[in-house]
């Protein structure tokens, strides 16, 4: 197989195209807009079920948890987990 060659001038290696640096202000934007972090607790803390689930997605896929694989893990132990208390 032959080695790619890389065209002169291209983005820089981890530089993010100017769409997806866009889209992500915009977004930083409409959520400083809605009210923020304070905004985002009160939400969170009233739909914990599906907070956990967007911020589970962010976690890093080499966590491991052992324990009872028919036991469920309750929220208060997800959180000890996580935020580590």
């Amino acid at each position: 197989m032959a080695a790619r060659i890389t065209p002169p001038g291209g983005r820089p290696k981890g530089v993010q195209n100017k769409v997806t640096s866009t889209v992500k202000d915009n977004i930083l934007a409409v959520f400083n807009g809605l009210g923020g972090t304070s905004k985002m607790r009160e939400w969170a803390e009233e739909n914990q079920t599906e907070f956990y689930r967007i911020y589970a997605k962010l976690l890093p896929a080499d966590i491991k948890l052992s324990g009872d694989p028919d036991a469920p893990i309750a929220i208060q132990e997800i959180r000890r987990i996580v935020v580590g208390g």
